[in-house]
């Protein structure tokens, strides 16, 4: 039982080692916290201590437990300082089943290395103990104490659970990291200790007949990605999702025999790797942060992980369609959300329904849940059921949950959660038999109604640090500027206070970030020396393997010039995989080793290319601090097309700061194999306020080895030297990624851009040493090279040999230096270097090496006044060996010994008789501590049940004094040994506490098969993609209403002859962007190998039905028949060949093409068997290449399909539709016709051929025509009547009576103003 009456104690003197005591002021015993160590007490231990210059420091309610905090950066953690945490004041929610709910309202944070002095001042606290108390003080944080004899109710668990275990489910257990100081001394930390939740409980209780319902909502906010709105989006690798959160709706009658009532639902961010850069007013741009490709295994994890612990699952996506304004990102981020779920092995039997919440109940239309969405889920709601138990018996069992989804999982997650409760609340009300009085289900109805909108005020409060938006424009208002200051002002340091609750010492350490590189997730936790031993013996569970990096710079000047036909014979090929051929090929002698040589065809694991002045750098993107532009994701798409020449490379993630961006690539083998992916950047320009210089950082690990690449653009000027010393400095210094990794805690780091060092010579002098070619002249005079020989830039790194002319600046489009009136001096501005990070066990070691640079040089592309410069370097990385680590870490903790670092004394074969008291008189014991001196530093000495205990200073320590057992003092034999013989046991529980504890809520069978083979899992996009559309048309059968059909076609034709869904375009034209020189129009790209993927069909432009018969009867005839045959005509038999199917279409009839409808109602087109269409690519970006004039119907090349599942633009050669301004008049709509009857049916009235189509308007047909081939066409305008073919007969139209024109508008005689006569102006004196 945790204890409520709690007193803090600290020592005041001030010679004496501080110390705390806590004290329960009902038990009287205590827990002495003393240089790091901490002990229980007894009630007369408690009494002398306490008399020993202890002054009484406050009263507290609960303690959470012992914070360790790295407050700077440190290499082994070993500035760790701890703090005590307590609750100084709490309110108490409820009490139900003996356990009182208490909400947390604020705590005070109290160290154990120092005193708190008399004036003590709150104000005067660090920043981030401020920001921790605000924390937790927003009444968002609950704990339980029991108000009986027996355990209080577990708030991590449900009902259902509660049923199943007693075991804390981790992700809801907050303060975990809290017990782990005192568990690891043996403290009971269930007697002194409190687990707290984050999220919300909302309690009432109401009138039913003679009873009293008591209904509970609790929501929990998962820990395992927890943040705030803008600071932590999508998911983690381990498969976690941001504001993840299970909320629990139960009613508890403890009258009717402890009836409990649950039913649960959960929610959570978009399970992929996205973001919302910059800064956020208003409509927000969402960005997908990593590649498909990389995102599977996530995604992958966090959906099996919701079937293993909720059952059966139904996703309801609650993200707009829309195409245009604030919908089309999350446009996107839903279609990826719906391919990425398509490729999971268990996608069959968990739907995916896709509801546009604002679409559907625009205008506040609540009750189109019920009319829309009801019927969508209602069997599996029906299904899935809830939790019931009466006297402690599982009646019914919940076998499935809804996972809701928006943006952020707040205001339309909260409706829909509401009427899912609600809905759910009827089948309990109808079991409980009072469904049918109506005053006990409005009160129910009303009540759950008031609590699930306080519920939703609470969760948002804790994302977004304000309530839920409600529908009231004035407090929506007010709610949305609240939000837009906290989430870009405040946002930053509330993250940092959530990190330091859940990551403790973890944070701003370097041996935390080597350990997250190295160990699995659950050893992190383990204390500070064993992660520094495992560290130390890396090498004993570690493979190493080669890696090849490509690191690459190009200053592009804006990008202005890439349209220019100039030098249109250049690619980015050139200077990305072909620039070491090239520079062999222009030398007179190849010198390449010939073991450099076999080695230079192997293609690159790792591609890092950074960019600058990808944007201009005016006035208008510095102050936006642009961080997303279609310019940098245009060439995103495109150097992913160039380096997947030789083999398939995938993005993992770019960034950009106004100018400056940087891409990272990966191997498609090293994709399954990439974590901890994060993107910083540092502004230097005007004394860091604005983009216009800075830098650019990602960091990543690739296998085991972490890499971090920087791309920066430094202050230009021949003489500022000391202001690019400075750039680097303040760039180097403040790049620090999430968890507060600093830049040099990476196995690796790599940093290209436009330095913009100079050249200390005029610029005579210069181009006629580059005329020589005598670069180590001009070398001597590098400012790079001078400050880096004088230790104030880049010190530690390397950077290849230069044997390339100076990279700037060049006329555009010319190999002449800068003729301007400028005339700058040349230099190499742009650089690549790298830097390894040696460790403590490196430096014995003879084989270490920083690296291997293959290559370094410049490509000659003149689109710029900049040459771009690539540098391939050879690098070994690790890979972690599971079964070695596994002996590794028992070897390491049995050497490091128990956490308490206590050994107990006491006397071995006592005679009968004879007291210990007796034994251990003041010589003896002094004889025994000095003799315990000798061994180690004793911190505490303890005269426990007449044994000695000593406390050391570390573990390692105590084993040394208990292998000097036994001692002989004074005549008697004294036993050592260890307080903790178990401490192998112990540790396990420790790193128990950070593991995963959650119990299934069933215990059905999972029928997943989930294949180990890495192609399978990164299966195509494409294919899943035309899975998407398929199985979303399988549920549709509406078609269009038309007086004229006398019987609808069979489904199976519909669904084929359906049409995808609307391309969503945006809302405006695109500004200009440059494009990369291998993908201008009339550049010929080099042929690249594509790879082999899954047959789709090339998804046309939806069109309505009359607008399609609109454009094929303005056609020329020539088209006409080829538009029928790609649109309109559905082959009877698709299995026939290609010849019996080409003729059949002459005679079957075509059907209107059913109108699109918005993605939200699933119903996109499905690909007939028999298509057979080229495979697509898909991208992040979705930026269409540009369409040739004339695409064939069927094309080896691979068409651009964005993600959004929509088609490529239309070709130049679509028939346009009819405009008004000319005077040629289309043709009427043909008649449209029935589909023809099975052959049992006898056939009454007569159809009409795709020969009638084309031609003047005609009525209805008077008999079948005959058979044979189609008339010839005129080539343009409409049929005459004179050249229908003889088979047809002529028929006699009536006269079209002529309109008469309006009738005319009588003149108007306006009368004339009269003029006004004025005074004259009076002359001014």
């Amino acid at each position: 039982m945790a204890a409520l009456a709690l007193r803090v104690y600290q020592k005041t003197d001030p010679k004496a080692e501080f110390s705390v005591l806590l004290e329960n002021k009902k038990s009287k015993t205590s827990l002495l916290l003393q240089a790091g160590t901490v002990s229980t007490l007894s009630q007369p231990e408690t009494d002398v201590i306490r008399g020993d210059h202890y002054g009484r420091l406050l009263d507290a309610y609960a303690c959470l437990g012992v914070l360790q905090v790295c407050p700077r950066i440190s290499w082994e953690g070993e500035n760790t300082q701890l703090y005590l945490v307590v609750v100084t004041k709490c309110i108490k929610v409820c009490t139900i089943q003996n356990t009182a709910v208490h909400r947390i309202q604020d705590i005070d944070v109290i160290s154990l290395h120092s005193m708190r002095p008399a004036n003590y001042k709150a104000q005067e606290e660090e920043s981030w103990i401020k920001e921790m108390k605000k924390l937790m003080g927003n009444e968002s944080f609950y704990f339980t104490i029991s108000s009986g004899t027996g355990e209080a109710l577990d708030l991590t668990l449900c009902a259902q659970r509660r049923s199943r275990t007693t075991c804390t489910d981790n992700r809801f257990f907050w303060n975990r990291m809290l017990h782990l100081h005192l568990k690891r001394f043996g403290v009971d930390c269930q007697q002194w200790l409190i687990k707290v939740m984050c999220g919300s409980v909302e309690f009432s209780s109401i009138y039913m007949n003679n009873h009293t319902p008591k209904i509970l909502i609790i929501s929990r906010l998962s820990c395992e990605r927890a943040g705030t709105r803008f600071m932590v989006r999508g998911v983690n690798d381990g498969g976690h999702v941001a504001n993840f959160v299970e909320t629990e709706q139960m009613i508890y009658i403890d009258t009717m025999d402890d009836l409990i009532l649950s039913y649960i639902q959960t929610r959570g961010t978009v399970p992929l790797f996205w973001e919302q850069p910059g800064l956020n007013v208003g409509s927000h741009k969402v960005k997908m942060s990593r590649e498909p490709e990389v995102s599977v295994q996530a995604f992958q994890k966090h959906m099996r992980f919701l079937r293993e612990r909720y059952g059966q699952q139904v996703v309801l996506n609650l993200l707009g369609t829309g195409v245009t304004g604030r919908s089309q990102g999350e446009a996107a981020l839903s279609h990826m959300f719906q391919i990425q779920h398509i490729n999971c092995c268990w996608s069959k039997d968990s739907p995916h329904i896709v509801f546009d919440f604002h679409q559907e109940c625009k205008g506040g239309h609540i009750e189109n849940l019920h009319k829309k969405l009801q019927p969508r889920i209602k069997d599996e709601m029906e299904s899935f059921g809830y939790f019931c138990s009466r006297k402690g018996q599982v009646m019914s069992l919940q076998r499935g949950t809804m996972r809701t989804n928006c943006l952020d999982c707040l205001d339309r997650t909260n409706r829909v959660q509401t009427y899912l409760g609600l809905d759910c609340l009827n089948k309990m009300l109808e079991d409980l038999g009072v469904a049918n009085n109506g005053v006990i289900v409005q009160r129910f109805n009303a009540k759950l109604e008031e609590m699930w909108k306080d519920n939703g005020n609470r969760i948002s409060q804790i994302y977004a640090g304000t309530g839920a938006l409600q529908g009231s424009k004035l407090i929506d208002g007010a709610r949305s500027a609240a939000r837009t200051f906290q989430n870009n002002l405040l946002d930053s340091s509330k993250q940092e206070a959530i990190d330091i609750i859940l990551h403790g010492n973890l944070l701003n350490n370097y041996l935390a970030a080597l350990s997250r590189s190295l160990l699995p997730n659950s050893y992190l936790y383990a204390p500070i020396k064993v992660l520094h031993q495992l560290c130390d013996h890396s090498t004993e569970y570690t493979a190493s393997i080669p890696l090849r990096v490509a690191v690459g710079t190009y200053n592009v000047n804006g990008g202005k010039h890439f349209r220019s036909l100039a030098y249109k014979h250049l690619s980015l090929d050139d200077w990305l995989l072909d620039s070491k051929k090239n520079a062999v090929r222009s030398s007179l002698v190849d010198t390449t080793p010939e073991e450099e040589e076999a080695g230079e065809g192997r293609v690159p694991d790792v591609f890092a290319i950074g960019f600058e002045e990808i944007v201009d750098l005016n006035a208008t993107n510095i102050v936006q601090n642009t961080q997303w532009s279609e310019n940098a994701a245009s060439w995103g798409k495109e150097l992913q097309k160039v380096i997947s020449r030789d083999e398939k490379f995938v993005m993992v993630t770019w960034t950009q700061l106004v100018g400056v961006a940087l891409f990272v690539y990966v191997n498609e083998k090293h994709a399954n194999h990439v974590r901890h992916v994060s993107v910083e950047s540092v502004k230097t320009g005007m004394q860091g306020a604005t983009g216009n210089k800075g830098g650019v950082g990602i960091r990543l690990v690739v296998r085991n080895t972490s890499m971090a690449f920087v791309c920066s653009h430094f202050a230009a000027g021949q003489k500022e030297v000391n202001e690019r010393n400075n750039d680097y400095d303040n760039i180097a210094r403040k790049l620090i990624f999430p968890l507060g990794m600093p830049l040099w805690a990476h196995d690796y780091v790599f940093w290209c851009g436009d330095f913009n060092y100079r050249i200390n010579l005029s610029r005579d002098e210069v181009i006629d040493y580059v005329q020589r070619k005598e670069w180590s002249v001009l070398l001597q005079y590098d400012q790079l090279k001078i400050s880096h020989s004088e230790g104030k830039c880049f010190k530690g790194f390397l950077e290849g040999e230069i044997n390339f002319a100076p990279t700037y600046k060049y006329d555009l489009f010319s190999d002449d230096y800068d003729t301007s009136d400028k005339m700058r001096i040349p230099a190499w501005t742009d650089r690549v270097l790298f830097w390894r990070r040696q460790y403590q066990r490196d430096k014995d070691n003879p084989n270490w090496s920083p690296g291997r640079i293959v290559h370094y040089g410049c490509a000659e592309l003149k689109q710029s006044d900049h040459r771009p410069v690539l540098a391939v370097i050879d690098v070994q990385g690790c890979q972690v060996i599971d079964d070695k680590l596994s002996s590794t870490y028992e070897s390491v903790v049995a050497s490091l010994g128990p956490s308490d670092c206590t050994v107990v004394v006491q006397v071995r074969n006592l005679p009968v008789g004879v007291e210990a008291d007796t034994v251990f008189d003041d010589e003896t014991l002094e004889a025994v501590q000095e003799a315990m001196g000798t061994v180690g530093s004793v911190v505490l000495v303890r005269f426990v049940d007449n044994k000695i205990w000593f406390t050391f200073s570390d573990s390692q320590t105590a084993l040394k004094a208990a292998a000097c057992s036994p001692l002989l003092i004074k005549g008697h034999e004294l036993e050592v040994k260890l307080k903790t013989e178990a401490w192998r046991e112990q540790l396990e529980e420790e790193l128990a506490l950070c593991g995963d504890t959650t119990v299934p809520l069933t215990d059905e069978p999972l029928n997943i098969t989930e294949s180990d083979d890495a192609a399978v899992r990164l299966r195509s996009i494409e294919g899943a993609l035309e899975e998407l559309y398929q199985s979303q048309s399988g549920d549709e059968d509406g078609v269009s209403e038309c007086s004229e059909i006398i019987e609808q076609p069979p489904r199976a034709v519909l669904l084929a002859c359906r049409p995808a869904p609307p391309r969503p375009t945006p809302s405006r034209p695109p500004p200009p962007r440059p494009t990369p020189p291998s993908s201008a129009p009339s550049s010929p790209a080099p042929q690249r190998a594509q790879p082999q993927g899954p047959k789709v069909k090339v998804i046309t432009k939806p069109v309505r039905p009359a607008q399609l018969l609109t454009r094929v009867t303005s056609t020329p005839a020539s088209q006409t028949n080829t538009i029928i045959d790609q649109v309109t005509s559905i082959p009877e038999k698709p299995t026939q060949s290609s010849t019996q199917s080409s003729t059949q279409s002459s005679t079957q009839p075509s059907w209107p093409v059913v109108p699109p409808r918005m993605p939200s109602q699933e119903s996109p087109t499905e690909t007939p068997p028999s298509a057979e269409a080229p495979a697509f690519s898909s991208s992040l970006f979705g930026v269409p290449p540009s369409v040739p004039a004339s695409v064939p119907a069927v094309s080896n090349e691979k068409p651009f399909v964005s993600p959004f599942g929509a088609p490529p633009p239309l070709p130049d050669n679509c028939p346009p539709e009819w405009s008004d301004s000319t005077n040629e008049k289309p043709h009427p709509s043909p008649p449209v016709v029935q589909p023809p009857l099975p052959s049992n049916i006898p056939s009454t009235t007569t159809l009409p051929t795709r020969e009638q189509f084309s031609g003047p308007p005609l009525g209805p047909p008077p008999s079948l025509p005959p058979t044979g081939p189609p008339p010839p066409l005129p080539t343009n305008g409409p049929l005459p009547p004179k050249d229908l073919p003889p088979n047809i007969p002529t028929r006699s139209l009536p006269p079209v009576p002529s309109r008469t024109g309006p009738p005319p508008v009588p003149s108007r005689s306006i009368p004339p103003v009269p003029a006004r006569n004025l005074p004259p102006v009076p002359p001014r004196k």
